[in-house]
């Protein structure tokens, strides 16, 4: 590999997402954060003031998500949830944009919302959850343009819950080539040992989401048995 493993836990947003997520289990993954020194604590909106309070005065971002994981609310539930999280204390939120209006040919309509969101998440970063694993290329190409038109601060291989698929060396590389260099690359889904999470930051993605951090560095790198699963397809945002 060519990071070591506290290198690869500063890139990981350690997630639950799972519905049956509780408090302790929340208190849990802040600790986990703190202990291997992972970049952001990722959870369901409503836990967000939880992490804030865990997480204060900390290095570790508090991250959330709205939109997620269908991306069929309408633009301005979608703009009120970012904002709502912001104002609870999310400093990172990752939003699942309408694939639906994509595929229809509703590319104004996705602007539209793109904007919305973007605008509703302040000072916030706004990452796009683009589910590449259900596009075609032009499609990609299309949403992945739009979503830099509208100001994301990052671009993500897919929300790790859908048809998006894992996270892939070409899907890194698919928007690292194609997204201007302030604009980041988030790689999500399926990834569970550190060789992976490796390889996918040398292909170009500068953070991760994994429900499997602990797993990551904490098992010597090696994919583990007990590896956590959202209960979606992969390891969600």
């Amino acid at each position: 590999m060519d990071r070591t493993l506290a290198e690869i836990a500063g890139t990981i947003q350690h997630t639950e997402v799972r519905p049956t997520a509780d408090r302790d289990r929340i208190r849990e993954l802040c600790a986990e954060c703190l202990e291997y020194g992972f970049d952001g604590a990722m959870v369901l909106p409503c836990w967000v003031p939880l992490a804030r309070d865990r997480l204060a005065g900390t290095d570790v971002a508090v991250c959330s998500a709205a939109g997620f994981p269908m991306g069929g609310d309408g633009h301005l539930v979608k703009a009120t949830a970012v904002r709502d999280a912001v104002a609870a204390g999310a400093e990172q939120v990752d939003v699942m944009p309408n694939i639906g209006y994509l595929k229809s040919g509703m590319d104004e309509e996705l602007r539209r919302e793109m904007e919305l969101v973007v605008e509703a998440s302040g000072d916030a970063v706004c990452k796009a959850m683009l589910e590449l694993g259900a596009l075609e290329e032009s499609e990609a190409e299309r949403i992945l343009a739009l979503a830099v038109e509208a100001g994301f601060d990052y671009v993500k291989t897919s929300s790790g819950w859908g048809e998006g698929g894992k996270a892939t060396v070409e899907r890194v590389r698919f928007l690292r080539d194609r997204a201007p260099e302030d604009v980041g690359v988030k790689a999500s889904g399926g990834i569970r040992t550190a060789a992976v999470a490796d390889t996918l930051l040398s292909a170009g993605a500068d953070l991760l989401g994994s429900s499997s951090g602990v797993d990551i560095v904490g098992n010597d790198g090696a994919e583990a048995p007990s590896a956590r699963d959202t209960g979606g397809n992969e390891d969600g945002y």
